[in-house]
């Protein structure tokens, strides 16, 4: 799909290729968009307190400026206005060079300490970029805009290897004494005719197992792999999260079989640490799974965008980092 786009005097895919072999800052991005819901309207009068309370307004309903979940479309009066929520966009498989790069700057203020950091990157043009899987297939996406983010693996903790195999369940061991407090999100690639059924995250606290589990149902392809990145960190049961395949969302909702993992208590002794990562499918099947990455992220807001059109688009981008990490060692 991509390869038929017009690619401009620069080639920016072939020169991402062409620098990967050379250098680290080709980077491999989640482009990430925070749910946007409908505007909170009334089609009715007031419910208590005055006469014809609940009547149908006769004008346009009235928008109260927030956002809500209720999906429900604006019907009263003459002036119908129909909204559609758009879903969280979690698309891997973006690739950009990230050059220059501050990672940490460090600034002490009257409230404390905060890190912040910025950067520049240099992606393909935008219609090259909608021609990506899942960004050609997903009608939510239209253009990269300002405060979307691009996440990046700043840090790999644990990099298991990969596997091919015939089977209903995979378990990746961690190396002893893992920590948890280092890692923010798990990403890896997996191929196979069956149907992912869920992914838990297990960890030894204090002699006890704690975990966290990704439980839906994906259909999978066995000619193609599909990128699958989840967050690990602040995640309490019944939050949810999104795995796009061929443009189409699939809701994965958080559970634990037995008290819900805080990787922020795992701070990597043999009683306080990960201890492995099990991928189940719904049933026994062929199955490849490779570029396991368990990571710390980093996380960039897109500020200002220069799009040269056909050749590629300039993006700065700023992250402001909150704790550090040895904070978060130390107060859990």
């Amino acid at each position: 799909m991509a390869n038929t786009v017009k690619l401009g005097t620069i080639n920016m895919p072939k020169l991402l290729r062409n620098l990967r072999a050379r250098t680290n800052q080709v980077r491999n991005l989640v482009f990430a968009r925070d749910a946007i819901y409908n505007k909170s309207t009334k089609t009715t009068g007031a419910t208590t307190g005055t006469a014809g309370s609940g009547n149908t307004l006769i004008g346009p309903a009235v928008n109260f400026g927030y956002e809500t979940v209720d999906n429900n479309t604006q019907t009263a009066g003459e002036d119908e206005v129909y909204h559609v929520s758009t879903p969280e966009l979690l698309l891997p498989g973006l690739n950009g060079v990230q050059s220059p790069i501050t990672s940490r700057s460090g600034k002490l203020e009257q409230t404390g300490h905060r890190i912040s950091g910025a950067c520049t990157f240099y992606l393909p043009s935008l219609s090259y970029i909608k021609a990506l899987d899942n960004f050609s297939e997903n009608p939510q996406f239209d253009e990269i805009e300002t405060y979307d983010k691009l996440i990046d693996v700043e840090r790999i903790v644990q990099n298991p290897s990969n596997v091919s195999a015939t089977q209903q369940t995979t378990v990746f061991t961690f190396a002893d004494e893992t920590a948890g407090y280092e890692a923010d999100r798990i990403q890896f690639k997996i191929k196979t005719s069956g149907t992912l059924d869920y992914m838990t995250l297990v960890g030894n606290e204090n002699s006890s197992t704690t975990s966290l589990k990704w439980d839906g149902t994906l259909a999978l392809s066995s000619s193609a792999f599909t990128i699958i990145d989840i967050p690990i960190r602040d995640i309490a049961v019944g939050d949810t999260t999104t795995i796009y395949k061929d443009g189409t969302g699939t809701t994965f909702t958080a559970a634990t079989n037995n008290t819900i993992l805080d990787v922020d208590k795992l701070y990597g002794s043999s009683t306080h640490e990960l201890t492995r990562f099990v991928i189940e499918l719904t049933a026994s099947a062929a199955v490849e799974i490779k570029d396991i990455y368990l990571y710390k992220e980093a996380e960039w807001r897109v500020e200002e965008i220069k799009d040269y059109r056909d050749e590629y688009m300039q993006v700065s981008a700023v992250r402001v980092r909150g704790d550090r990490t040895s904070r978060r060692r130390a107060h859990g």
